[in-house]
C-alpha cells in the first residue's frame, strides 16, 4: 500500500509490506520525506502513526477525527535543503482493537504531526474467530448475517435454524476477544417467551447472555488447528441452556 503528498517544501511517501491486517498484527513500512525548498525544516513531531477513526469524520476532514493509537516519530531534528531522509516503523494494532467496517476504521496518518495525510487500514478479524463461526454454522446450522466491530472485539451477529428446538431463539449476538491466552466468548441471544400476564397472550423477548472463557488447550490443537470436539462440546452446552427455556 502506498501514499504521497506535497506540502511546499516537504515532498512525502509512504508504503506497507502489506495490503491487510488482523487485530494485534503490526502494521510496517516506510514513511520517506525530501526538503525541495531552500531552508532548513524542523521534522520534529513529523512521522507516521496509527489511529482509530469515524470514517465520516475523515470524509469531512472533522478536526479530531484520530484517536492515534502508536506513532513513530524521525530522530533527526533537521532536514536541509535537498536532503531527503526516511524511517522504517513497525505499529503495533491492538488485540482486541476494532475490525473495519462500515462505520469506522483503523488510519495510517503521516506528516506533520502524524496528521496531514492517511491511508485507510485494512483490519479483519483473527483466523480463529472464522473457524468458529464455521463450526457454528456446520454443526448447529447458525447462519452468519453480519460482523463488525464491538467495543473489545469482534461481534458475529447470527439467524438461528428454523428447527422445533430453537423455535424459542430469535437471534444470536456472539462476541470474540481475547485476553493474554485466553478466548473470550459473548453470548448473547434473543429468546422468546410466551407472556401470559396480561389478559391475552403474548410473545415477548428477552436477552439471555451467556459467557465461556477458552484456554489454548480447550481451543486449539496447535498452530492454526482447532479442537473441533472442545469447541463443539462448548456450543452444544450453551446452545441447551438457551433451548430447555422454550415454552414451545
Amino acid at each position: 500500500m502506498k501514499g504521497a503528498f506535497f506540502n511546499k517544501p516537504l515532498e512525502w511517501s509512504i508504503e506497507t509490506k502489506d495490503e491487510s491486517w488482523q487485530q494485534g498484527a503490526s502494521v510496517s513500512g516506510v514513511v520517506r520525506v525530501k526538503n525541495l525548498g531552500t531552508d532548513v525544516v524542523d521534522l520534529t513531531g513529523m512521522g507516521a502513526a496509527i489511529a482509530y477513526a469515524d470514517i465520516k469524520k475523515v470524509h469531512s476532514r472533522a478536526d479530531g477525527a484520530f484517536k492515534i493509537e502508536a506513532r513513530a516519530l524521525f530522530e533527526k531534528s533537521n532536514l536541509a535543503a535537498g536532503e531527503n531522509i526516511e524511517l522504517p516503523f513497525s505499529l503495533a494494532l491492538p488485540t482486541n482493537g476494532a475490525i473495519t467496517d462500515k462505520k469506522g476504521s483503523f488510519y495510517l496518518i503521516y506528516g506533520k504531526d502524524c496528521q496531514e495525510s492517511n491511508l485507510q487500514l485494512k483490519v479483519e478479524p483473527k483466523v480463529i474467530f472464522g473457524k468458529l463461526i464455521g463450526l457454528l454454522d456446520t454443526f448447529q446450522r447458525f447462519k452468519l448475517k453480519e460482523f463488525k466491530a464491538a467495543k473489545n472485539g469482534v461481534v458475529y451477529k447470527l439467524i438461528p435454524p428454523t428447527s422445533r428446538d430453537m423455535a424459542n431463539l430469535d437471534s444470536l449476538d456472539l462476541t470474540f476477544s481475547t485476553q493474554e491466552d485466553l478466548l473470550l466468548l459473548d453470548f448473547e441471544f434473543q429468546v422468546k417467551k410466551l407472556d401470559t400476564a396480561g389478559v391475552t397472550n403474548k410473545i415477548t423477548k428477552s436477552a439471555v447472555k451467556i459467557q465461556r472463557s477458552l484456554t489454548p488447550k480447550e481451543y486449539s490443537l496447535g498452530r492454526d488447528m482447532i479442537n473441533q470436539d472442545q469447541l463443539l462440546k462448548v456450543f452444544e452446552g450453551v446452545i441447551a441452556e438457551v433451548k430447555l427455556k422454550s415454552v414451545f
